[in-house]
């Protein structure tokens, strides 16, 4: 294990800011290109993608507005499963924008009727009440009906970096809400791990740590164990799936140009995360890592998310290119800012008697 700088201080709330700007730039940076292969990108922007090219206008994208419900939630206290679908229905319904096709099916079982995504649609209006089943049996039922890649999408591991920055001093609560964060929408086992094994990487960035596979791997489970009488609920076991434990093992292994984005399984959460986790390992700094990734093609605005979290909380805030900051700033006018909604967390997860920082 590699450590950087001290768990306090500035540096330390720069990376928790990181992880939730970083979200958003990487979303932003990314919208554009979505679908489209690496080869194209290459064809069409032969020096490389260099701005953030995104339009103003548009409401805030499943990405970043799901991870702001998380931390609003996560901010408040541990997750509760209820609660969790509430909110996430109250998203489809009011915003809505660029929501999957498993979440859809989930949230209208929860709600006895498809979401309206009002903003989405140009529209305007309040949210309904919802009058379906529960979320956990919403859920379960939409998974089980789901394809192969259908029951395992990225659309969990997009939103739960604020789950790191809240508990990044405490595994236990770590893993158990990283995992109950995937739940409502996502209920295959593989979802939940990929939220568990990328949120012990952004905790470690945050606390100036750098984990090889076999310590995130051995502090994944063993979070995942503390929490297991809970977690047991929603079909945990205390070992690993062999598809995740693989997954990150090839990502340690893995150069980024090597990963293949732009295939038919590009939705698919192990994917994106063997990308997160490869660009953790081997980038040197946001602004190339965060190319890579997206002009690797494939499910970009949902790559460029989370791996954008990921960099933000080892590089910072300030590792992050000023004009990017400032074009996603332009970009959200009028909306809470992503720093507003680290802030409450990294407050939340400092002890009490820790140095103020200003």
């Amino acid at each position: 294990m590699m450590r950087g700088p001290p768990t306090t201080g500035p540096e330390a709330l720069d990376r928790a800011r990181g992880a939730m700007v970083g979200l958003a730039v990487g979303n932003l940076f990314g919208i554009c290109f979505e679908g489209w292969s690496r080869d194209r990108i290459r064809r069409r922007y032969p020096e490389g993608i260099r701005e953030v090219t995104a339009l103003p206008g548009y409401p805030d994208d499943d990405d970043i507005a799901q991870a702001n419900v998380l931390a609003e939630a996560a901010a408040a206290g541990p997750l509760c499963l209820d609660n969790l679908g509430r909110r996430f229905w109250d998203w489809a319904e009011t915003n809505g924008a660029g929501m999957g096709g498993l979440t859809g099916r989930v949230l209208s079982r929860y709600g006895g009727r498809y979401p309206q995504r009002l903003l989405r649609n140009r529209r305007t209006g309040c949210a309904r009440e919802p009058a379906g089943v529960s979320i956990e049996g919403a859920s379960r039922t939409a998974w089980a009906r789901a394809g192969q890649f259908g029951n395992a999408g990225n659309g969990a591991l997009m939103r739960c970096a604020p789950i790191a920055i809240r508990w990044f001093r405490d595994p236990v609560a770590l893993a158990r809400n990283s995992y109950v964060s995937a739940v409502p929408t996502h209920w295959d086992r593989r979802c939940g791990w990929s939220c568990v094994v990328l949120n012990f990487a952004i905790a470690g960035a945050l606390r100036g740590e750098w984990l090889s596979a076999d310590e995130l791997l051995e502090a994944s489970i063993k979070g995942v164990r503390g929490s297991l009488a809970e977690l047991e609920r929603y079909g945990v076991e205390d070992r690993i799936p062999a598809s995740v434990r693989h997954t990150v093992e090839q990502a340690w292994c893995s150069e980024v140009e090597d990963l293949h984005l732009d295939g038919r399984n590009r939705g698919y959460t192990l994917l994106t995360l063997k990308a997160a986790l490869a660009s953790y390992w081997r980038a040197t700094g946001f602004e190339g890592g965060l190319r890579d990734i997206v002009e690797a093609g494939g499910d970009t605005d949902t790559n460029g998310a989370v791996v954008g979290a990921v960099l933000g909380a080892r590089f910072g805030a300030q590792g992050i290119p000023c004009r990017w900051r400032k074009r996603v700033r332009e970009l959200r006018a009028g909306r809470v800012s992503m720093t507003s909604c680290a802030d409450p967390l990294w407050t939340a997860a400092e002890p009490a008697g820790s140095p103020e920082v200003s």
